[in-house]
């Protein structure tokens, strides 16, 4: 018995000591090191991840914190998702003290929101323009309907590159305001049409926010925009035509 008891109390050591050297203190750190690495390696911005491993350096993240924040950017890297809105929201989250979970939270949200994006634009996810997928995926996350989204791409993504990007950002800023898309088809039509959505229409958003305000219905705004668009005008003649000067988001006037 008493061998018996010897030989099970050593294999029990003996696994034991296995598990040790498998699972040796301090492995938290190692999981924390080696994904850092990995987001180093995949393009994340080095200071983001400098950021999240001071963090768990001085104590305001536990190393399992730090890791679940990083591999949230290790997926998105894997998918060939822009990276830059989630570093953005990773250390916005951490500057507000946003506990991890949370901010994790927030990550696989926007993955989703990409991805969705994602698969809707033709060719390789490798391949697609990172711009597009940026203002499409931000303006999802933000709140535009993803129906808006659809209905965009499927429509217009055989535009050439340059106004089709102006185009997503117009989708993607007049859903978020609640403008319905019927009407933001016709004066993104128009402009395609007559080839003139030139990449100051981005910020025709703006002038939709001031018409409002003036007492403007989003009909008579979109009407005047796909009439100006269909002459080859400014976003500067809309408010010509709707009565009005403004100021465009870049602070110059639009019209004088």
């Amino acid at each position: 018995m008493n061998r018996r008891y010897s030989l099970h109390t050593l294999t029990l050591l003996l696994v034991l000591c296995l598990s040790f050297l498998a699972h040796p203190a301090g492995a938290g750190d190692v999981s924390l090191s080696s994904l850092a690495a990995r987001a180093s390696e995949c393009g994340v911005f080095p200071e983001t991840v400098d950021r999240v491993r001071s963090s768990v350096a001085s104590g305001d993240l536990t190393e399992t914190d730090g890791a679940s924040l990083l591999e949230p950017l290790l997926d998105a890297c894997d998918q060939k998702l822009p990276l830059a809105p989630l570093e953005d929201k990773l250390e916005e989250g951490l500057s507000k003290h946003v506990r991890p979970a949370l901010i994790v939270h927030a990550l696989r949200t926007r993955i989703d929101d990409y991805l969705f994006v994602s698969e809707l634009l033709p060719g390789p996810r490798d391949k697609v323009d990172p711009r597009v997928l940026t203002a499409l995926g931000e303006g999802v996350s933000k709140g535009a309907p993803r129906d808006d989204v659809k209905a965009y791409v499927e429509e217009f993504s055989g535009q050439p590159a340059d106004p089709f990007l102006t185009g997503a950002e117009m989708v993607s800023l007049l859903g978020q305001a609640r403008f319905d898309y019927t009407l933001t088809r016709s004066v993104l039509g128009a402009g395609f049409d007559a080839g003139s959505l030139t990449p100051e229409w981005r910020y025709f958003i703006r002038l939709v926010l001031i018409a409002r305000q003036r007492g403007l219905s989003d009909k008579e705004i979109a009407d005047g925009a796909a009439a100006v668009l269909a002459g080859q005008g400014s976003l500067g003649d809309v408010s010509i035509r709707l009565g009005f000067t403004s100021r465009s988001l870049t602070g110059r006037s639009i019209s004088n």
